[in-house]
């Protein structure tokens, strides 16, 4: 037994000291700090037509930065406005684009300094022959290198900054567009749907969803509002929606300024019919949806049930006992 105590007690003694004594290499932090403005532009041109947009750029680390800025297409990826942004991913308009700077072009590798900033002055020349349709592209910078640290252990970091385009190719100043508005539902699981009447509880709270889907070939913007009345009279509950860009072909989550739903809680009088209204309204394209809910008393009433058949019982309870 003291030999295994021993044993024990030495190894533990060996990996001690090994931890004690080891050389153990300081981690080092790498500071990013790029930043880009504009982080998005929307614009429309004619054919045959040309912009300039200038973007600035800024180095607020304290290190002096190689940048490489590309033009990269992008589609959208999800329902709440996020694009899918492949790096490898070439289109035929790519060549629209050019940097007007004279020491900077695109794909071209270009410094900038610790603490100092830079304009990448993009051009944009859409031929006279060009489609009419949107072009959603990114201009990308990223950090840079083509030097090998021998002494760098561990991992190298980089970073990627990029402001997104919204261009629409179009004779017209406000392209027309499709917009719509569907899956326009109340939470899941907080409802109970019979015909084309949607039943909840008065006193629980409950979140409106619906996605607003562009099926035309512009890009569309939200602007409206959410609203709950009764009988025609004045709304009950106003909600602005969040003005958002829905991309040509895809669909978005329709929300307000702090969330992407529809956030109500309804009052112990709020008995009955009531209509819920989205309406969206700007330059290029107009939607509504309407349903029609109940509200009613279902917890009161399960409350007072329940209370109801717990005092008869006690009531049987006790007249049993007399007895």
């Amino acid at each position: 037994m003291k030999k295994i105590i021993f044993f024990i007690c030495a190894n533990l003694f060996l990996v001690s000291s090994i931890y004690v004594y080891m050389p153990i290499r300081k981690a080092q932090a790498v500071d990013i700090g790029l930043s880009i403005y504009p982080p998005l532009v929307k614009v429309v041109i004619k054919p045959g037509k040309n912009i300039t947009q200038v973007f600035k750029i800024e180095n607020r680390s304290t290190d002096t930065k190689t940048l490489l800025a590309r033009i990269i297409p992008f589609t959208s990826a999800d329902d709440f406005g996020n694009p899918n942004i492949n790096p490898g991913s070439t289109a035929p308009w790519l060549g629209y684009f050019s940097l007007a700077n004279s020491k900077i072009s695109l794909d071209q590798p270009f410094e900038l300094k610790a603490g100092q900033s830079d304009q990448l002055i993009l051009s944009v020349n859409i031929p006279a022959d060009a489609p009419l349709k949107d072009l959603y592209a990114t201009l990308l910078v990223t950090s840079y290198s083509n030097t090998i640290d021998t002494k760098l252990i561990g991992s190298s970091v980089s970073a990627t900054i990029g402001s997104n385009l919204l261009i629409s190719v179009s004779v017209q100043g406000a392209p027309p567009t499709i917009l719509k508005i569907v899956n326009f539902l109340p939470e899941s699981g907080k409802y109970l749907k019979i015909g084309d009447y949607y039943f909840l509880d008065n006193i629980t709270p409950v979140f409106f969803t619906a996605l607003a889907k562009n099926d035309g070939e512009y890009t569309a913007e939200t602007k409206g509002v959410f609203k709950i009345s009764r009988n025609e009279q004045s709304p009950i509950e106003l909600q602005s929606v969040l003005p958002q860009y829905v991309l040509s072909r895809s669909q978005r989550r329709l929300g307000t300024l702090t969330d992407s739903k529809f956030y109500f809680t309804p009052s112990f009088s709020m008995i009955g019919i009531h209509s819920v209204e989205l309406d969206i309204r700007s330059e290029n394209s107009n939607a509504s949806s309407k349903i029609e809910v109940i509200f009613f008393p279902g917890k009161i009433l399960i409350g007072i049930i329940s209370a109801l058949i717990f005092i008869r019982l006690i009531l049987r309870i006790s007249s049993r006992t007399k007895y």
